[in-house]
């Protein structure tokens, strides 16, 4: 696969699975089963609608053991795969590509620019509003909001939610971004509990790109196709720390081409990071795995005529985590599965 398939199909991936989810939370409160809403947690008949079933708290204990069943498989997921969560399902996530996709589209040539900006945020703005619609949506039918909205007949506890949502989608994507994803996400703060040694990590590959050095396109060749080949994990790791700290380790010697690795140290990397990291400079927790700096070096690679993956989702290098037995997984696993055969046991005496 070439670097611009694989960053299509990246790319057509995270589009799919962000269209899904959007439609899954807009449509969903409008859809009905048996004459009932199919989602709706009604606080104030004590009732809570799914798909046809209309439960009393008393009854709604099968679902938090299946809430408790999709944790373990987030967690099993996350163990096994790496944060999949972040780059592909995270509201927040979503949300925010949603709003860049609007700030490409709201971007015009000539006189008309200066209408981009009131623009991308007059959409946003009503796209958070519908957000704030649809939330309250789940805990109120629907065409009774839309219908007390036309008629200023709104409740004042539901003006209040629906402004607060609204805001706080809006507040969120606008001014914070990633931000949220690194200093609010509980999942963010307790991922490094959930993996272990082996759970895969986008990752900047020192040992074929150091060290790292500018070149003109299709002036030299992959080191996969040199006979320099790889470098040994400790030279590269000195290249990685003389390159991030040149106040410390000094400036790097210049090197001929022949001995330069693959990065080609345009930066592209770290421009389109949201937070502001350079993978090259070793993993960090902060890192929400979002997959831009991937795709960016794919770009990159792919001018030179170099192989894709000098960063790419991988597991960890470390020889001590290439064997051994993961009690990670195996524990998730074995929590997921005791979740739901509770659950199928709740429901069953419930009935």
């Amino acid at each position: 696969m070439s670097a611009s398939q694989g960053k299509r199909a990246r790319t057509a991936l995270r589009t799919a699975m962000a269209l899904a989810l959007l439609c899954a939370f807009y449509l969903l409160p409008w859809l009905r089963v048996n004459g009932q809403p199919a989602l709706l947690l009604d606080l104030s008949a004590r009732q809570f609608h799914l798909l046809g079933l209309t439960l009393q708290p008393e009854n709604v204990l099968p679902l938090l053991w299946l809430v408790a069943a999709g944790v373990a498989a987030l967690c099993l997921v996350t163990v096994l795969f790496g944060r999949l969560w972040c780059s592909h399902v995270c509201p927040q996530t979503v949300l925010t590509r949603v709003f860049r996709g609007l700030d490409r589209l709201t971007t015009f040539d000539g006189p008309a620019v200066r209408c981009g900006p009131p623009l991308r945020h007059a959409l946003w703005a009503a796209i958070a509003l519908w957000t704030g619609i649809s939330f309250i949506g789940y805990f109120s039918p629907i065409g009774d909001i839309l219908r007390d909205l036309l008629q200023l007949s709104l409740g004042p506890w539901e003006c209040f939610w629906i402004a607060f949502y609204a805001l706080a989608t809006w507040a969120n994507v606008v001014y914070l971004h990633e931000q949220v994803c690194t200093h609010l996400c509980p999942y963010s703060r307790v991922q490094h509990l959930i993996a272990d040694a082996r759970t895969p990590t986008v990752q900047y590959n020192a040992r074929r790109g150091e060290p790292r050095g500018p070149r003109e396109p299709g002036g030299s060749i992959s080191v996969l196709h040199r006979t320099r080949g790889l470098l040994d994990p400790v030279t590269a790791s000195d290249y990685v720390f003389r390159a991030a700290h040149p106040a410390i380790a000094g400036a790097l010697p210049k090197f001929n081409p022949a001995h330069l690795g693959d990065c080609t140290d345009c930066g592209a990397c770290l421009s389109v990071c949201p937070i502001g990291l350079d993978i090259r400079n070793g993993h960090s927790s902060s890192c929400i795995e979002c997959g831009a700096c991937e795709d960016a070096c794919d770009e990159s690679m792919a001018s030179h005529h170099f192989p894709e993956g000098l960063i790419q989702r991988m597991p960890p290098a470390h020889e001590e985590a290439a064997a051994g037995l993961r009690v990670k997984p195996l524990l998730f696993g074995a929590l997921m599965l005791v979740a739901l055969v509770l659950m199928i046991v709740t429901a069953g005496v419930r009935s």
